[in-house]
C-alpha cells in the first residue's frame, strides 16, 4: 500500500510517497519539495490570504503529481506554519474548501515525538537527545533507556530568525551577535537536560544541510552521517566568517537555504555544544516517517 505524506512547514512544503513493506517498514518512492516560505506571509500574527493561496497552489500541484502515480489520497500535516498563528482554524478551513484536503495541525510536543520515532528507523546509536530545527520552531526530545521523557518545542527557527534579525542575504557581525544572543537566551531559559548526552541525533532539513556542507568541507564520504562536537564548531566558524569559501560551500551544497543556513547552524551548534558530549548523528528520516508509522499506521491498526 502506498501513502503520500505532506509536511506543510514554515519554510518548505514537502511531499513524500512511501510504499509500505510487509515487515512494517516503509520505502521512500518519491519526494518533492517546494520552498513556500509561509512564515513570510504572516501579518499581525495571522496567515494572510496570499499565504493561504500559496499553500493551496503547492498542495494542488502535489495532487496533480499524485494522479500520475495513480493515487488520490494525500495526508497533510502542518507544524509551526499553522499552529503558531492566530487564525489557524480559518486557514485550515480555507485550504479544505479550495483543495479538498484536511490539514492535521500537530502540536510542538507531538512534532518532537514524531521526529524521534522517525529518526529511530535510521539511527545507529541510542541518542539521549534529538533535535529538529525547522523554519518556524525547534523541537527537543529527551530520551532515557529508549523512551521519551520530555518533548518540547521552542519558537526559534531558521527562517523566523532570518526574518527577525537579518537585513540582507547574510547577517553582518552585529546581526550575528544578536542572533547568537537571542538563541542562547531562549535555550538558557528552557528546561534543558542537566547532563550532556553521549549521542545526540539531529533530524530535519537544517541538520541534513549542515551535514552535507561538513562532509564536503572535511572530505568525508557522501554517506557519512556523523559529526563530532569539534567538527560542528569548526564548520560553524567557517560559515559565520562569511568568506568566499563559505559562500561556495553553501551554494554547492544547499543553495535553497542560502538565507537560512547561518541562523540554522547557529541554533544547531548551540544545542550540540551545550548538550552533546561526543557524537552527533544526523538521520535521513524524521517527522514525516514518524507521522506515517505512529500516526497513520498505528491509528489504522487500532481503528481509532
Amino acid at each position: 500500500m502506498k501513502y503520500a505524506i505532506v509536511d506543510l512547514g514554515s519554510n518548505t512544503i514537502r511531499m513524500s510517497i512511501y510504499d509500505l513493506k510487509r515487515d512494517g517498514g516503509a520505502q521512500l518512492l518519491f519526494s518533492q519539495k517546494k520552498m513556500a516560505g509561509l512564515v513570510n506571509y504572516i501579518d499581525q500574527g495571522e496567515l494572510t490570504g496570499q499565504g493561504v493561496a500559496v499553500a493551496c497552489q503547492v498542495l494542488q500541484s502535489f495532487q496533480w503529481l499524485l494522479r500520475q502515480f495513480g493515487m488520490s489520497q494525500m495526508n497533510v500535516f502542518a507544524t509551526a506554519s499553522l499552529r503558531n498563528i492566530g487564525n489557524t482554524q480559518q486557514a485550515v478551513d480555507q485550504i479544505l474548501a479550495r483543495t479538498g484536503v484536511a490539514v492535521d495541525v500537530i502540536s510542538g510536543e507531538t512534532e518532537a515525538e514524531l521526529g524521534y520515532y522517525g529518526a529511530c528507523m535510521d539511527c545507529d546509536c541510542q541518542p539521549g537527545l534529538m533535535f529538529d530545527i525547522g523554519g518556524g520552531s525547534t523541537e527537543l526530545t529527551t530520551v532515557r533507556d529508549g523512551r521519551i521523557t520530555e518533548a518540547v518545542s521552542y519558537p526559534i527557527g531558521s527562517l523566523n530568525l532570518f526574518n527577525r534579525f537579518v537585513s540582507k542575504l547574510w547577517p553582518n557581525k552585529e546581526e550575528l551577535h544578536e542572533l547568537q544572543g537571542h538563541i542562547a537566551s531562549t535555550l538558557r531559559h528552557a528546561q534543558l537536560p542537566r547532563e550532556r548526552a553521549e549521542c545526540v541525533c539531529g533530524v530535519g532539513g537544517t541538520a541534513r544541510a549542515v551535514l552535507k556542507i561538513a562532509n564536503t568541507y572535511f572530505d568525508k564520504p557522501e554517506g557519512s552521517r556523523t559529526l563530532t562536537v569539534g567538527e560542528l564548531e569548526e564548520i560553524t566558524g567557517v560559515l559565520t566568517a562569511r568568506k568566499r569559501a563559505a559562500r561556495k560551500l553553501i551554494l554547492t551544497s544547499c543553495p535553497d537555504r542560502v538565507h537560512t543556513i547561518l541562523p540554522g547552524v547557529l541554533v544547531m551548534n548551540t544545542i550540540v555544544s551545550t548538550l552533546c558530549r561526543d557524537k552527533l548523528f544526523v538521520s535521513k528520516y524524521g517527522v514525516r516517517e514518524g507521522y506515517l508509522c505512529h500516526r497513520l499506521l498505528s491509528t489504522a491498526k487500532t481503528g481509532t
